[in-house]
């Protein structure tokens, strides 16, 4: 087997090996926790018809029946159910699998990615443990451009539908080089390759793809692509990313450009995928004209939602400006009532911005969106320009109108002083650690809408957490 990073597997792994009890207790507590603060997630329902409650109410002897049935190796899965949604424009079939499948389902994703980890490309961020993951990658890429002072050669890459189109034969042949073949463990990830689900038409076996929504897809995104990680970061002079299906390569010698794209090319009928087109990139970053006849100039690119420049600056890019700018636009068209009905500018003034710093400080995913951008950009001219345009949406609201007389009225300082949120300010605050975790946040949150509309109240938020402690039988008392 190949090595990378100077490790590899000395041995195919079996069942008794990477299987332990207290992992499926770990497991376990993790799927009871999930939905801590919004109960209503639990109430969710597979081909059994159970709830989360269901499991929980019977206790200990649940998970003690499951652990007997993965110790004498006769687990087997059952159907999930398979729904469809739309997320941000994208349609994606979820499957939905039974409480204790979804179990098993974490219990092997955990095992077996510590057990790989080091067998995994350290080219690869996505899935990975906390040493690894999205912030590292683009902290990374950032790095590889401040360091270069010439030219650098880019392809970006995205492979279509990427979950949906995973071919079963050669992902098999890949986990049969991982895990003894005639061991329980590779049937265990045999049916979860080969799963099956029930639909609006009746009940399937998978032909491609595998599962979007269960733990263990995420392990074999990885696994399908780790030998092409390991092609491309092989030829010398590339600096290689990959993030889940995203894909990109910096080199600053155009040959080396060159040969990574036809190994990429290579590989895509081995894989049986194939690259979205809309996506696929070739540039050259380069602060002077540099003219090629198969990179086009650039002096950024987008990826991963940011905006990185020739130089290694990051920013927003057009869209993620927009995003942030609509979170505010939404909430004072939320609030209308609210500050339409104070007459005096002033006290219009002052509840716009208390609106504005609400949508922050209280919108857990306005939150996550804004302080993953805000912690990641180092250009503060763009963030000046999104304060002012803030200070200007406010006014508009007051006075009518995007007019620069409007702050002669109200100036820009008097905003601040009524408490206008600054980016700006915000971004090093969040660099220094000094902004509370959104999870925090989120905890608060959850809590109040779990309960809004119902006949409990806050003060009992207490007790129906206690339905995910981690005592399973915990929860037989508590349920909804």
């Amino acid at each position: 087997m190949d090595q990378i990073s100077g490790c590899e597997l000395p041995r195919p792994l079996r069942w008794n090996e990477v299987y332990r009890e207290a992992e499926l207790y770990k497991a376990a507590l993790r799927v009871y926790t999930k939905p801590l603060f919004h109960w209503r997630k639990a109430l969710s329902t597979s081909t059994d018809g159970h709830t989360l409650y269901d499991l929980a109410g019977r206790g200990l002897r649940s998970l003690d029946a499951l652990h007997r049935s993965l110790a004498q190796e006769n687990f087997q899965f059952r159907p999930a159910v398979a729904l469809k949604y739309n997320f941000n424009g994208k349609r994606r079939t979820l499957y939905v699998s039974p409480w204790e499948e979804r179990i098993v389902d974490l219990l092997l994703y955990r095992v077996l990615n510590r057990k790989l980890h080091a067998w995994f490309s350290a080219h690869s961020y996505a899935y990975r443990d906390r040493t690894f993951g999205l912030d590292r990658c683009q902290a990374r890429i950032a790095r590889v451009l401040r360091s270069q002072d010439a030219a650098l050669y880019l392809l970006k890459r995205d492979i279509a539908d990427y979950f949906a189109s995973v071919d079963h034969a050669v992902l098999l042949e890949k986990l049969s080089s991982l895990v003894e073949r005639d061991d329980y463990l590779y049937r265990l990830l045999e049916q979860r390759v080969r799963f099956l689900y029930q639909d609006e038409s009746g009940g399937h076996r998978a032909m491609v793809g595998i599962p979007f929504g269960a733990a263990i897809a995420c392990l074999f995104a990885n696994i399908y692509l780790t030998d092409l990680d390991r092609e491309i970061a092989r030829i010398a002079g590339v600096h290689y990313f990959r993030y889940a299906d995203d894909i990109l390569v910096l080199s600053p010698a155009r040959d080396a450009a060159l040969l990574a794209r036809e190994h990429l090319e290579r590989a895509l009928p081995e894989l049986r995928v194939h690259f979205k087109s809309s996506h696929q990139v070739d540039l050259v970053l380069s602060a002077r004209p540099a003219p090629d006849a198969v990179f086009a100039e650039a002096r950024e690119f987008r990826h991963l939602g940011l905006l990185f420049r020739v130089g290694g600056s990051v920013a927003l890019s057009r869209d993620k400006c927009r995003k942030i700018q609509n979170l505010f636009r939404f909430a004072f068209r939320r609030g209308r009532r609210r500050w339409k009905k104070v007459t005096a500018p002033e006290g219009r003034a002052q509840a716009l911005v208390e609106i504005a710093a609400e949508t922050v400080e209280k919108g857990v995913r306005n939150v996550a969106i804004l302080d993953y951008y805000l912690k990641h950009v180092d250009d503060e001219a763009q963030l000046r320009l999104l304060d002012r345009w803030l200070a200007e949406e406010v006014l508009s609201r007051v006075f009518g109108g995007h007019k620069k007389g409007h702050f002669r009225r109200i100036s820009f300082a008097r905003l601040r002083a009524m408490g206008l949120l600054s980016l700006v300010h915000r971004r090093r605050l969040v660099r220094r650690g000094r902004i509370e975790s959104p999870f925090f946040i989120w905890q608060k949150q959850k809590v109040t809408r779990a309960f809004r509309g119902t006949v409990a109240r806050l003060q009992r938020a207490a007790r129906a957490s206690a339905a995910f402690s981690p005592l399973p039988e915990a929860a037989a008392s508590n349920r909804p």
